[in-house]
C-alpha cells in the first residue's frame, strides 16, 4: 500500500494522462491510501472551485477507492518533532506536508508525489516521484 499525495490526486481528478497511467499501475498493485490532511486539501479545493457540486462529488468518488488514514496522536508528535527539527536547521516546510509525511511514515508507507524533493527532507519516509 502507498500513500497518495494531493498533487497526484488533483492531477487524477483533472484527467492528467500521466497521472491516470500511474493510477492504473498503482491499482494493479492493490489498494492504496491517502491521509485526512490530503482529503481536507481536496475538499477545500473543490469547494473553492467554479463547479463546486461536481468537484465535491468527484473527490468523494475518488476517495472511495482509497483508505483515508487519520492524523492521530502518534502522527501529531512525529510531525511536530520533524517540523521543529527542520525549522531549527533552517529548512522549514509547510506544516501540512509535515502532517502528511508523519502519517505515512508512522504506517511505513511510501508517499507518491510529484514533489519528491519536498518530502525527501523527512527522515524515515520513502518517497516515489510520479
Amino acid at each position: 500500500m502507498k500513500c497518495l499525495d494531493s498533487d497526484f490526486l488533483i492531477a487524477v481528478l483533472r484527467g492528467d494522462p500521466q497521472a491516470r497511467r500511474k493510477l492504473e499501475q498503482l491499482d494493479a498493485e492493490g489498494r492504496h491510501s491517502t491521509t485526512s490532511v490530503n482529503t481536507f486539501e481536496l475538499f477545500y479545493g473543490a469547494h473553492r472551485s467554479g463547479e463546486r457540486r461536481k468537484n465535491v462529488e468527484e473527490v468523494g468518488r475518488l476517495l472511495q477507492r482509497l483508505d483515508v488514514l487519520p492524523f492521530d496522536r502518534e502522527s501529531s508528535e512525529r510531525a511536530g518533532e520533524e517540523l521543529a527539527s527542520l525549522a531549527g536547521r533552517g529548512r522549514p516546510v509547510d506544516f501540512r506536508d509535515a502532517m502528511i509525511a508523519a502519517v505515512a511514515a508512522s504506517k511505513g508507507l511510501c508517499v507518491v508525489t510529484r514533489d519528491a524533493g519536498r518530502f525527501s527532507r523527512f527522515k524515515g519516509l520513502e518517497v516515489e516521484a510520479w
